[in-house]
């Protein structure tokens, strides 16, 4: 039985509910676990080495994606709140954990993203957020969202990760044994 709850189009994961993929250095899937299938209705053949922007909701500011870029190419992890759509064209937002994975000589061989639902308060700040860099990528270019990003960051004297901590309480996987239990334990 599903522990997906669907009001209106938009579905929302259980608390114990976590979404994992991996992609490759280029952002395409290369691993997803049964809930990521499940939530964004999709079999694995229809999935497995497509870009994982396949996912990913109009409403989203390609500004974010950059930044998010940004530090994992540098070999650091990043959080995260992502708006995704599915496959049936419904959406949910998750609070996504993106870490590089690094071979013995450290270099980067692929990204995995852990994520679970959203809290409520966090897609409303997020969300007002997000739609007012969307209209900047839409009115001017993503240069100017880009600005109008780091000048919000300014005012609240926080870089990205920080603010994504504040925003989120540190809701994310404090260690492996936390996302373990969260993926296995039902």
């Amino acid at each position: 039985m599903s522990k997906l709850k669907r009001v209106k189009h938009e579905i929302k994961c259980a608390t114990q509910q976590v979404l994992v993929s991996r992609t490759d250095t280029e952002g395409n899937i290369v691993y997803c676990n049964p809930t990521f299938l499940e939530v964004n209705d999709f079999k694995s053949s229809e999935i497995i080495r497509q870009p994982h922007s396949i996912v990913r909701h109009p409403d989203m500011p390609q500004t974010i994606f950059r930044v998010i870029w940004s530090i994992i190419e540098q070999g650091m992890p990043i959080q995260a709140v992502i708006k995704n759509q599915t496959n049936t064209g419904e959406y949910y937002w998750t609070l996504m954990t993106i870490k590089p994975q690094k071979d013995r000589d450290n270099k980067i061989i692929s990204y995995v993203s852990y994520g679970k639902q959203a809290p409520d308060k966090v897609i409303e700040e997020i969300e007002a957020l997000y739609r007012v860099l969307s209209e900047i990528e839409h009115d001017i270019d993503i240069s100017a969202a880009l600005g109008f990003l780091e000048s919000h960051l300014q005012e609240k004297d926080m870089t990205y990760a920080q603010y994504m901590k504040h925003l989120t309480k540190n809701r994310e996987f404090r260690c492996l044994c936390d996302f373990i239990k969260h993926s296995i334990i039902p």
